[in-house]
């Protein structure tokens, strides 16, 4: 999920000069501008976790994007399109915007792109298993971006997960420390992901103390980012370290929190995912979550004061 939102950002942070227009047609020069403005209006709605209203401002980035015949803006639009898809379980759309985005940046060779598509659709595989067929998209990302910045950061971070899945813990620490070197300044919210991927591994190789620092950084990073669904991610994380070590009221506190974050932003599957594991340490500790579980009805309806996604 975090990955998804680097990458998403990095798509509005990096010029869209591949596939450009020439400068006397200023009405295509325009439409890149506003394409650009929805897309980070999106990329906004994203980063506070409300999927649905950011997929609203990607489509129309993609829509003024090709009515200006700005091609990197359409394959940039489609690859967030895609990571919006998939944060809402969409895993199939996800697939066919990712393909697209691939294809649009291959035409106007905008390398970066490819690259992001590629990794990204590289998650989506290894969350299904085909750890085979994420390597293969990967090779390929981690040659076309270049070696340096924020996405050759992000290829390595997926790569780190693919060791991880694969057993490799040594190979997955070294592609981290690789990647914290090149994503050094490049931001706050890839920082997050790779301090959360490192806490992960921390986790499968029994390190369980350094498991929740970097869960605990991460935590602060996206914290300082407005990052929700990564807040919701990391507190989720650090309920299962305090599960682990039998702390069940340190584990509850931070599901609670956690699941609040995920019913504001309308994430339902998530919470109906964590709702009996919420009852359970609420039984093992005594402690009565019946308003817990009032605020969670009453967001999921739609019921916030603040509208957040609204």
């Amino acid at each position: 999920m975090k990955n998804s939102l680097v990458l998403a950002m990095v798509l509005a942070l990096c010029g869209l000069h591949g596939c450009a227009a020439s400068p006397e047609v200023t009405s295509s020069a325009d439409g890149s501008d506003r394409g650009d403005r929805e897309l980070k209006r999106g990329i906004h709605w994203y980063q506070k976790g409300c999927t649905r209203r950011a997929m609203d401002h990607f489509f129309a980035a993609h829509e003024i994007y090709s009515i200006s015949d700005r091609q990197a803006g359409v394959a940039r639009s489609l690859n967030s399109l895609a990571n919006g898809y998939r944060q809402t379980g969409d895993v199939a759309n996800a697939r066919l915007f990712y393909d697209a985005a691939i294809t649009a940046a291959r035409r106007c060779d905008d390398q970066q792109v490819i690259a992001q598509a590629l990794s990204n659709k590289a998650s989506v595989l290894m969350a299904e298993e085909d750890l085979a067929g994420a390597e293969v998209l990967l090779d390929e990302a981690q040659l076309l971006s270049r070696e340096t910045g924020p996405v050759f950061a992000m290829v390595l971070n997926h790569r780190a997960v693919l060791m991880m899945k694969a057993r490799q813990f040594d190979d997955a620490l070294t592609l981290l420390d690789q990647a914290d070197a090149m994503a050094d300044g490049d931001g706050i919210t890839a920082a997050a992901t790779l301090r959360f991927t490192r806490g992960r591994l921390m986790a499968e190789i029994g390190n369980v103390p350094e498991a929740m620092t970097f869960f605990h950084q991460a935590l602060e990073l996206d914290r300082q980012a407005g990052f929700s669904r990564g807040m919701a991610d990391d507190l989720s994380a650090m309920a299962g370290i305090h599960e682990q070590l039998g702390q069940d009221e340190a584990a509850l506190d931070c599901l609670d929190r956690s699941i609040k974050i995920h019913a504001l932003v309308g994430n339902r599957q998530n919470v109906l995912d964590n709702l009996d594991r919420l009852e359970l340490l609420a039984q093992k500790t005594g402690t009565d979550v019946r308003v817990t579980v009032h605020f969670i009805n009453q967001w999921l309806a739609g019921g916030s004061v603040d509208g957040i996604c609204h």
